[in-house]
């Protein structure tokens, strides 16, 4: 069964440490945290030092660190209480792609890696081999409320169908724009992760809502 992945940004941040123990009681165990530098996306994110604390008070609860951000090798230490650290292929990193992955690797966290829109299964092909999660923007990336583009479903196709013959062990999640209008579509379609924000967010029970989500 896919899992939802609730995008912590979207949450009302002042009362974090609430929605995360509301986020659990309705079985939420997977987070994603959007961290983001105003040059790779015009917008910020969340800091380093939220992760750092979340993870403080909820350690078994995983968390992928979504970055959209250029030159990230000399922040990764930032990151090191990430479980996951998903980083663009559309990004610039100074010493190269397989230099970054191996330093993820060295901290002992996992590596995602973000397809943008204009990224197809080609672009990604190179770096499967040493990847653990592929997180597929079916937004452009760097602000929320979006609505889906639909031609990433033919993206999401490709990719799935690619790793599910050669690299099962990746894992695939679909991030932006999703609402009650598709979300069944993508748990039909045996996506791995789905990201929510305000779908989830804008509603007071979420235990009732992750219930309504998974009703057929």
């Amino acid at each position: 069964m896919p899992k939802i992945t609730p995008s912590i940004f979207t949450c009302d941040t002042v009362s974090m440490i609430n929605e995360i123990n509301d986020l659990k009681k309705a079985g939420i165990d997977w987070l994603h945290f959007d961290i983001m530098d105003g040059h790779f996306v015009p917008n910020y994110g969340l800091a380093p030092k939220q992760l750092d604390d979340i993870k403080k008070h909820f350690p078994e609860i995983i968390i992928d660190a979504h970055v959209m951000a250029n030159d990230l090798e000399d922040k990764l230490v930032q990151l090191k209480n990430a479980d996951y650290i998903t980083f663009h292929l559309n990004s610039k990193q100074r010493f190269g792609f397989k230099n970054l992955i191996k330093k993820i690797k060295d901290m002992n966290c996992k590596v995602g890696l973000g397809m943008d829109l204009n990224n197809s299964i080609d672009d990604i092909k190179p770096y499967l081999e040493d990847i653990d999660l592929i997180t597929i923007m079916t937004i452009k990336p760097g602000f929320t409320g979006q609505k889906f583009e639909e031609s990433s479903w033919k993206t999401l196709k490709e990719v799935k169908q690619f790793c599910s013959l050669n690299f099962p062990n990746i894992k695939i999640q679909v991030d932006g724009g999703v609402r009650w209008d598709n979300i069944k579509k993508l748990i039909q379609n045996e996506i791995d992760l789905i990201v929510v924000g305000s779908l989830l967010f804008s509603e007071k029970d979420y235990s009732k809502t992750i219930k309504k989500i998974f009703s057929k």
